[in-house]
């Protein structure tokens, strides 16, 4: 093998490798503010909080399973006040919960109105610890 095509395959390794790290860097950077769900894999959905949330069920309403009414999650901290509320999109018009009781670490927000399943791609989730 020639020097010159030694010295490309190295050139080509050290920009594959910092490829790869780049990548991987942006990869945990974006990790921080969207947690969980498909969001973070840019497909158009997930959950925005500083908290961690978890286990995220959707109350599909009876008369109409397009439609929902409530929306239950754990949350990791001890927030004494929390705030949820959807939207389409991840900076769009959220739709505030009218009212959020807490169980534990289990916390369940209701909405008077029944809301729109492919209006609530994005559940946004705020604390007050």
């Amino acid at each position: 093998m020639t020097k010159q095509k030694r010295t490309q395959k190295r050139v080509l390794g050290l920009v594959s490798l910092s490829l790869i790290i780049a990548a991987a860097t942006y990869g945990f950077a974006s990790m921080n503010t969207t947690i969980h769900g498909a969001g973070m894999m840019d497909v158009g959905y997930g959950i925005v909080s500083s908290s961690d949330v978890s286990r995220v069920i959707y109350s599909l309403d009876i008369e109409d399973p397009g439609l929902f009414t409530a929306v239950e999650f754990n949350l990791d901290g001890d927030g004494s006040v929390v705030v949820a509320g959807v939207s389409a999109t991840r900076d769009g018009q959220i739709t505030w919960a009218d009212e959020c009781q807490k169980t534990g670490t289990h916390w369940t927000c209701t909405f008077q109105e029944s809301r729109d399943v492919l209006l609530a791609d994005w559940l946004h989730v705020s604390t007050n610890q």
